[in-house]
């Protein structure tokens, strides 16, 4: 079997003396490559698939490390790391000690940074373009950009800075595929649907139509309009409008053919003057036919490696409950930032099309537009990835909490995400949220919980986030009726006279197995559900404190600021600071990726991991005797 020639490039410079039918070659071996690996563990598939001759030729260009290639998100690197000494490595990709699914500086010099949010590419790219000029160096800065981040107002700041400043050797290259995870929105997407449907437009068609058919060369010039008008939206609007922004405008390229890339990345470092903007077509998904078909869905493939549950997932369980009071209440609307999918709302748009509203990669504006509407006497549900509400923290403080205005924030995939690493971690939600007046911060146990606070959300009349974990929900029956639950109530799950475990959200599920574990130590270990960490459960804590002297919390929060810190506020303020209490959570540092159940087993927030701290804790003898059953029998091990 003939080796491949993918094998033999080691280094990006390897490309450069390849001939045109060999980087074809490398190009599909890549994509093969990408293909199996991804649809085995899961990934981002169809975004990789799309850039892949795109990244060849940009290394064929240009001098990698010392050109700094700047990807605006950069889960689109998998060609880019086959082709920078990773190859061998890249079977491991995702999985704990292996590769990262983004950039990553510290596996390579050639990752110019880690970047999991898209919009802030152009910005760093300008930083390290004037960096050069302030520095004298002769490095050129490439800053690789999706449509879709031109949907986030950062990238509209960036695009006018890099016009003032105008730095040397900057180059802006926009892969245009009409996609971010969720098809595009905004103006720039619907400037060409307005322009040609412009009655203007259309009679100076009509006049050219009339007259190509009275004059001899008629059908030559009907042929030549006929390209006008389809040739317009590739080559004339793009022209303008970059033009008019100030950028040296080059394109548009088929992103899959090398010769158009090479001679215009060429040409943009030709470039004199002004900062080159090459516009580069692309088709998400390009080379297999699933992705091509089904670009959301193929955007990043289900993770075989967390495993399967018939329980529905907390998202979906959230989109059927908005669904029920958009049936019952016209003034419930749904709002997500390019995240339709992810957080259930596509399916609350098929039956609600006017009342959910995708705004784009535009967090601030969804939090800001929620509360306009929310001024209004609408209700708002504002459901976006905890990683990505962070963006929103200005808007939730001033536009939200300091209005007091009735805006529902869901915080997805809080917690531990697993695969997808540090970027995409929602470890900070709590610690933000909690610290703003007017706001409710709730967190539930299971899918039954999160249908009524939901509900409760609804009824009430300020600022109230629920933060829901990822993947599927625990299996709970739900009720039938929704009800509206009271304010800082939590539920004692378990009973227990010697500690108490209040495990938030999701987290509760694993305090009550630590709960049973603990159990066969002979320890009456009761759990709480504390379903609120604003307000708190003053009565259920200090009820808890009284009667055993040991409480535990645990979180999928960074501990600092978080749920545990709640807890020791509340107590030093009641005065027990004498209550031992023992916290656990994210730690102070970021998780690397991984599987969830790795990640949650390494950092002691599984079952195992809580009855095992607690026993270190609290009950030192205990942990080196063998486990008992529940009449005190010793277990054989």
């Amino acid at each position: 079997m003939p080796s491949r020639l993918l094998d033999r490039i080691d280094a990006p410079s390897d490309l450069k003396g390849l001939t045109r039918p060999e980087l074809a070659q490398v190009a599909q071996e890549a994509r093969d490559t990408i293909i199996s690996v991804i649809t085995e563990r899961g990934g981002h598939l169809a975004s990789n698939l799309g850039v892949v001759e795109l990244t060849l030729a940009l290394h064929r260009v240009f001098d990698s490390p010392t050109d700094r290639i700047v990807w605006d998100t950069t889960n689109q690197m998998y060609t880019h790391k086959l082709v920078t000494g990773r190859r061998d490595e890249f079977k491991d990709i995702r999985l704990e000690g292996g590769l990262s699914g983004f950039g990553e500086p510290m596996e390579s010099p050639h990752d110019t940074l880690c970047a999991g949010h898209a919009g802030t590419g152009l910005s760093i790219a300008l930083g390290i373009a004037q960096g050069a000029v302030n520095r004298r160096s002769d490095s050129w800065t490439i800053a690789v950009v999706g449509d879709g981040a031109m949907t986030s107002g950062s990238s509209f700041e960036a695009l006018n800075n890099i016009v003032h400043l105008n730095p040397e050797k900057l180059i802006v290259v926009l892969n245009d595929n009409g996609m971010s995870i969720s098809e595009n929105v905004g103006f720039l997407t619907n400037w060409r649907k307005r322009l040609i449907t412009h009655p203007e437009y259309r009679a100076m068609i009509g006049r050219m139509q009339a007259l190509s058919k009275r004059v001899p060369t008629g059908e030559a010039i009907y042929r030549l309009v006929k390209r006008f008008r389809d040739g317009l939206d590739s080559i004339i609007l793009p022209t303008v409008f970059w033009t008019e922004l100030g950028f040296q405008y080059l394109g548009p390229v088929d992103g899959h053919d090398f010769g158009q890339l090479e001679q215009t990345l060429g040409q943009a470092r030709a470039s004199t003057g002004l900062v080159p903007l090459v516009h580069v077509v692309t088709h998400k998904g390009h080379g297999y036919e699933p992705a091509e078909d089904d670009p959301v869905r193929f955007h990043q493939p289900s993770s075989p490696l967390g495993g399967a549950a018939g329980a529905p997932t907390y998202s979906q369980v959230f989109a059927q409950t908005i669904k029920r009071l958009m049936r019952d209440d016209e003034s419930v609307v749904g709002i997500s930032a390019a995240m339709l999918e992810g957080t259930g709302l596509e399916e609350v748009r098929r039956e609600f099309p006017d009342k959910v509203f995708d705004v784009g990669i535009a967090e601030q504006h969804a939090v800001s537009m929620a509360a306009g509407m929310a001024s209004t006497g609408l209700n708002p549900f504002v459901s976006i990835y905890s990683t990505f509400l962070q963006r929103a923290f200005d808007q939730v403080v001033h536009d939200v909490c300091l209005q007091n205005l009735p805006v529902t924030l869901i915080a997805d995939r809080a917690g531990i995400v697993g695969e997808d690493g540090k970027t995409h971690h929602g470890a900070f939600d709590i610690s933000y949220l909690r610290c703003l007046p007017n706001a409710v911060v709730a967190a539930p146990m299971d899918e039954n919980d999160l249908q009524h606070l939901i509900y409760t959300a609804y009824k009430y009349p300020g600022p109230f986030a629920i933060r829901i974990a990822r993947g599927p929900a625990t299996g709970a029956p739900l009720d039938s009726n929704l009800k509206e639950l009271p304010l800082g109530r939590g539920a004692v799950v378990r009973e227990g006279s010697d500690v108490v475990i209040f495990g938030l959200g999701k987290a509760a599920n694993a305090a009550v197995t630590a709960a049973e574990l603990l159990a066969d130590y002979g320890i009456a270990c009761g759990v709480v559900n504390p379903l609120f960490v604003k307000p708190l459960d003053l009565s259920l804590l200090l009820d808890a404190a009284r009667s055993t002297r040991r409480i535990v919390t645990v979180e999928e929060n960074v501990l600092a600021g978080g749920f545990g810190s709640a807890v020791l506020e509340a107590l030093s303020e009641a005065g027990m600071e004498s209550v031992l209490v023992h916290r656990i959570g994210m730690p102070d540092y970021f998780i690397e990726h991984g599987t969830a159940a790795d990640q949650r087993r390494r950092l002691q927030l599984d079952a195992e991991g809580i009855a095992q701290q607690i026993l270190t804790t609290f009950f030192p003898d205990s942990a080196q005797l063998p486990p008992r059953d529940k009449a005190g029998r010793e277990v054989a091990a």
